[in-house]
């Protein structure tokens, strides 16, 4: 194989379990299933910041939130940041993204918010009509798609050139009906069609040169709503519910104190719940369904044999388990663990149980790329020196060594969006090992996920645990240490 193209799909907040590929027995996702089923299906891939924005400067920059500034949504990732789209154009690679991008405010409270190229307002009121090129090593873009809120970017000018009566249906119906509900729009004017449309725009006019595509899918990201045919496809009397969503109880008491002041993450009665689970499977076969569109427009143009193709999610879903529902501050598989799927051209499929992350995706892209920038070279030039990437390449997994070794995986949430003291949230994962602390609180939690999968037991005063407590607070420490931020170029011996 050459240098490959890359295709990267990417669903927002999507629970790695409503996959049929991942055992589900009810939500359709033939496409996504397919992929599966010609590459490495990483059945423990996690995001290393169960947030939007931050986890998606850490896909594109290879970077700790720690490392690259973006610790929260609503900021911005800095420009001075180095990504893998641009090392990639550099090589000579052809970057294009379609959909939702997220790295920099869609709106805000201050000055700084208002300058941002992705700000609503901006784009709502015609002074913007698309995106700065370069955008973080993407030399083009067709922006669009914050999900079912509303319709922004230039979906939104295309819908209100083409379609106003169905731009007019986005925020309309969120107002109308709250967080879980049928959005009233023709398949065509969806966000995920127009993404998926220009996806395959750019994958018919690719020249020579290889690309990297992004196709960033805002599905199944809260409000809850899929469109026809999708939001008819499951009978919400007939979802299953999770086995503990009627669970309350939390695995520290201070994330006790939280949920009885965080009424939006708490999973709501059943009937609810019920609809909630049901718009958000038929949003994900509605995702599935527009891949399967790109995936043959690749095969049409004779380049698939040359192309790898990966699905993920920039973070999960609580979708009703342990009683919680959207993301927030409790460390459960259910928000940590996303769908991470790669296939290569020839290589056999396999399933994958090493746990890897979003943090694994650059390096991965510069081995198959050919470059080498995965050593952190003090006296080198800058862009080498800062490029700082604190994954592994997952290329010898998708050539079929799943038994290459990995590093622990490094938790990070900050969060001060919701009320009461800032959130700083660190952990861990190795093997079956889930430790986390958090920063005011002398307790944390430690789970042994090989065990207890539904994370019911805190195991982190259990004396028989505490040679293996003591074990990972120190690989913590040390991995904390490894992938901290030290990007300033040196100048001088002293």
């Amino acid at each position: 194989m050459n240098r490959p193209n890359f295709l990267i799909f990417c669903a927002d907040q999507m629970q790695a379990a409503c996959l049929g590929c991942n055992g589900h027995p009810v939500v359709r996702t033939p496409n996504i299933d397919a992929l599966a089923g010609r590459g490495v299906n990483f059945h423990r891939g996690y995001c290393n910041n169960p947030v939007c924005m931050p986890s998606r400067a850490s896909m594109i920059t290879g970077k700790t939130p720690r490392q690259h500034g973006l610790l929260t949504n609503g900021n911005a990732l800095s420009a001075d940041v180095p990504t893998v789209t641009q090392a990639l154009v550099d090589s000579g690679y052809r970057t294009h993204a379609a959909g939702k991008l997220h790295l920099q405010p869609f709106g805000g409270w201050r000055g700084e918010a208002l300058h941002s190229a992705e700000a609503h307002k901006r784009w709502l009121s015609g002074e913007l009509k698309s995106l700065p090129s370069p955008y973080y090593g993407y030399q083009s873009a067709d922006f669009g798609g914050h999900g079912v809120k509303m319709a922004t970017g230039q979906h939104r000018l295309w819908l209100r050139e083409h379609y106003p009566e169905s731009l007019a249906n986005f925020g309309k119906a969120y107002a109308e009906h709250g967080q879980a509900f049928r959005l009233v729009i023709p398949e065509e004017h969806h966000y995920n069609h127009w993404i998926a449309d220009r996806s395959i725009d750019f994958i018919e006019g690719a020249g020579a040169s290889p690309f990297f595509l992004f196709c960033s899918f805002p599905d199944p990201h809260f409000p809850f709503a899929a469109c026809r045919p999708y939001s008819e496809m499951y009978d919400p009397d007939r979802v299953e519910l999770p086995e503990d969503w009627l669970d309350r109880t939390d695995a520290m008491g201070m994330l006790a104190t939280v949920r009885a002041s965080s009424p939006g993450n708490r999973a709501p009665e059943e009937a609810e719940m019920r609809q909630i689970i049901a718009q958000t499977w038929g949003m994900i076969t509605h995702v599935d369904h527009n891949i399967g569109r790109v995936i043959e427009a690749l095969g049409r143009r004779g380049l698939a044999d040359n192309t790898v193709v990966m699905f993920i999610a920039d973070h999960g879903e609580y979708l009703g388990g342990h009683g919680l529902l959207r993301k927030g501050i409790w460390p459960y598989e259910e928000l940590w663990r996303v769908p991470f799927i790669a296939a290569a051209p020839g290589r056999a499929p396999s399933v994958c149980q090493t746990p890897v992350s979003l943090l694994d995706l650059a390096p991965t892209f510069l081995d198959y790329a050919g470059i080498d920038l995965m050593v952190l070279d003090m006296r080198g030039p800058a862009p080498v020196m800062r490029l700082g990437l604190a994954g592994q390449s997952l290329r010898p997994y998708i050539e079929g060594d799943l038994s290459a070794p990995h590093l622990p995986l490094v938790m990070e949430y900050d969060e001060d969006f919701h009320d009461g003291a800032l959130c700083r949230l660190r952990g861990l994962i190795d093997g079956d090992w889930k430790i986390v602390m958090y920063a005011g609180e002398s307790a944390g939690a430690l789970f042994h996920l090989g065990d207890d999968p539904l994370e019911r037991r805190n195991l982190w005063e259990v004396p028989e645990t505490q040679e293996q407590k003591a074990r990972l607070l120190a690989r913590l420490v040390e991995r904390l240490a490894a992938t901290d931020r030290f990007d300033g170029a040196r100048v001088s011996g002293a």
